[in-house]
């Protein structure tokens, strides 16, 4: 499992086109609340963007977020594994 310091470091290396979408993409997941033990209480609804990123591209469901993020893993491991 990917511990949160290595998430930090990639996030540090990502090209700053992406932080919008990567930061859109971790809050559709539920987030750790201290004072509530209901799990359900947890989550979050799915907002779907309208709006596009920098270098134009626009998400108008999770199916292309999430093949986008695929893409995004894939060149991240290419490029720590060809280097």
């Amino acid at each position: 499992m990917i511990t949160k310091e290595e998430l930090k470091q990639e996030i540090e290396q990502l090209d700053d086109n992406y932080l919008d979408l990567v930061f859109r993409l971790l809050q559709q997941f539920p987030h750790q609340k201290k004072s509530q033990p209901d799990l359900l209480a947890n989550s979050r609804s799915i907002h779907y963007p309208e709006t596009e990123t920098q270098d134009g591209l626009a998400f108008t469901d999770i199916e292309d977020t999430v093949a986008f993020s695929k893409q995004l893993r894939t060149n991240a491991w290419q490029r720590n594994h060809h280097a």
